[in-house]
């Protein structure tokens, strides 16, 4: 058995003492490493902005890292990638990148639009086409169609002929052709009519107009189909029904057939009326353009009986009718006047008076029972103005008074004379506890007083009340006295203002006591209804006093 050296044994004490060491390092290298790798990866990110025609992109699409969704600035793994964008309204972009540590930018990416093509077809040519898109609109006048290159998406195509029209919806798609024809089948009419300035109307099955004017004329460019043709000339009216083939100008002929008629009268200016109640003028008249038929037409004139003549009209000859017209009768207007006058319709009697005189001209009986009734009917009338004069008398005093409006008006009735019960209401108003002192008093009108009387309590410059009194006493009948009033309660205020040093000027304001002029309350809603109780009574008073007839 062999002894080691002395100097092996310290070589391998060496090598046992670092082994610990080599471990240590070693681990601290991998840990450096893991942590290296880890920084770099988490600075491994993807950079890119996106645009269109280098605008915002104003669409949304669809941004893929190796097939999934992935924003600008997120981390990437190392290696080779795949980088998509894809959208409805822009054409693709794809690549492939390889990734090492560190940022990668793409920069701007310049999608394009997507396009595709639009085929519009219009057999025949059409007055005008529109397209109308979100992005893109065009019109083509007097046009059979084109072939557009226009951004995908959806579009309406509308067409336009003399007297039809349509649209389609069509969807543009990337790199394809999208079709939209129009092929409408049209055909004309020609129409005619045996009168020059005769006029048309053309309407679908469904009351819509599709062409008018005068006659003769060619409609054209008519889908095909049945139509309603309405044809008139004067007050004539003639419908028929037409149709319109492909191709095809159909001949539609349009011919009225018409009599006349002459009407006289004797005596002459008879009222003609259609049995309907039309007025078609004064004998002696003319008809012409009458269709034939069997005609009935009333006959009127002032003071004579009404007639109904009815006649055959025959196509193109012109029927005379003659007539006697029969008078209504002085007797009978005669007998109407009077029950008139006795049931006191004295208007009405004046106008069977005044027809009987029509029938029987300077006759002295209607004469005399003409102006009988015109006495009774202004007598009347008299009698009507008199009984109410004094209301009438009262609103016309009101009117001068701006706050008139703003309290109620009171009546009184009585059988006292007016004249003698306004100086017994004078006198009322100016004696006693709340005398007043009579502003104005006269008779406007016969039978019709007038009194105005006011009462003041002043305070000074403090101000104070005023109380104004309107009254009309008037003569409603003979037996009957009317009386109308008012009380107007105010508030009085006083401004001061100066001219100099010893000039002064006091200015009187009044204010209506009255919800619309004040804030009202219990003291003086009370002097309201005090004022009215006391001239009530007052004018209660002047009644018992005032004599009577």
């Amino acid at each position: 058995m062999s002894v080691p050296a002395p100097s092996d044994n310290r070589q391998r004490s060496w090598v046992r003492g670092l082994r610990p060491l080599l471990w240590w390092l070693l681990l601290f290298l991998v840990l450096y490493g893991i942590r290296l790798n880890e920084q770099l990866l988490e600075q491994t990110r993807l950079f890119y902005s996106i645009s269109l025609n280098s605008q915002p992109l104003p669409y949304d699409v669809a941004i893929t890292f190796d097939g999934r969704p992935i924003i600008s600035g997120e981390n990437i793994p190392l290696g080779n990638h795949r980088f998509e964008i894809t959208g409805k309204n822009t054409d693709p972009f794809a690549t492939n990148l390889f990734i090492w540590y560190g940022r990668h930018d793409l920069g701007e990416i310049r999608l394009k639009r997507s396009m595709g093509t639009l085929s519009v077809n219009a057999d025949p040519p059409a007055q005008a086409i529109a397209i109308s898109g979100p992005e893109y609109s065009t019109n083509l006048p007097d046009s059979s169609g084109a072939i557009l290159t226009v951004p995908t998406g959806p579009y309406t195509v509308s067409v336009q002929y003399p007297h039809w029209w349509n649209s389609q919806m069509v969807s543009v798609n990337r790199d394809t052709t999208s079709p939209v024809t129009f092929s409408p089948r049209f055909g004309a009419l020609r129409l005619t009519c045996n009168k020059s300035d005769a006029t048309y109307r053309l309407e679908l099955a469904n009351g819509q107009s599709v062409d008018g004017g005068n006659l003769p004329a060619v409609a054209s460019e008519l889908p095909t189909g049945n139509y309603q043709l309405t044809v008139w000339y004067h007050n004539r009216r003639l419908q028929q029904s037409a149709d319109v083939e492909t191709g095809v100008t159909n001949e539609v002929p349009i011919e009225f057939v018409y009599g006349a008629l002459q009407l006289e009268t004797v005596p002459s200016g008879a009222q003609v009326l259609t049995l309907n109640g039309n007025y078609l003028g004064q004998t002696p008249l003319l008809l012409s353009d009458l269709t034939p038929q069997t005609a009935q037409f009333n006959l009127s004139l002032s003071g004579y009986e009404p007639v109904s003549v009815t006649l055959e009209i025959a196509a193109d000859q012109t029927n005379v009718c003659r007539t006697n017209l029969v008078s209504i009768g002085y007797v009978s207007a005669m007998q109407e006047a009077r029950a008139y006058l006795a049931a006191s319709n004295y208007a009405s009697a004046v106008q069977a008076a005044s027809a009987a005189l029509n029938s029987k001209p300077d006759d002295a009986d209607a004469l005399a029972l003409l102006n009988q009734s015109k006495d009774r009917l202004s007598a009347e009338q008299q009698r009507q103005d008199k009984l109410t004069r004094p209301k009438r008398v009262f609103d016309s005093l009101c009117e001068h008074y701006q706050d008139a409006g703003l309290f109620a008006e009171h009546e009184f009735k009585t059988s006292k004379p007016a004249k003698e019960l306004a100086v017994a209401i004078v006198n009322s108003l100016t004696n006693g506890v709340g005398a007043f002192q009579i502003l104005y008093n006269d008779s406007p009108e016969p039978q019709a007083y007038e009194v105005v009387a006011q009462r003041t309590f002043s305070l000074g410059i403090l101000g104070g009340t005023e109380r104004d009194c309107l009254i009309v006493v008037g003569q409603a009948k003979d037996d009957e006295t009317q009386i109308w009033f008012k009380v107007l309660e105010y508030q009085v205020q006083h401004t001061v203002t100066s001219n100099g040093l010893l000039n002064y000027h006091d200015n009187k304001q009044l204010t209506a006591v009255s919800p619309s002029r004040m804030q009202m309350n219990d003291f003086l809603s009370a002097r309201v209804q005090e004022g009215v109780q006391i001239v009530a009574e007052k004018i209660q008073q002047a009644i018992e006093r005032s004599p009577s007839n």
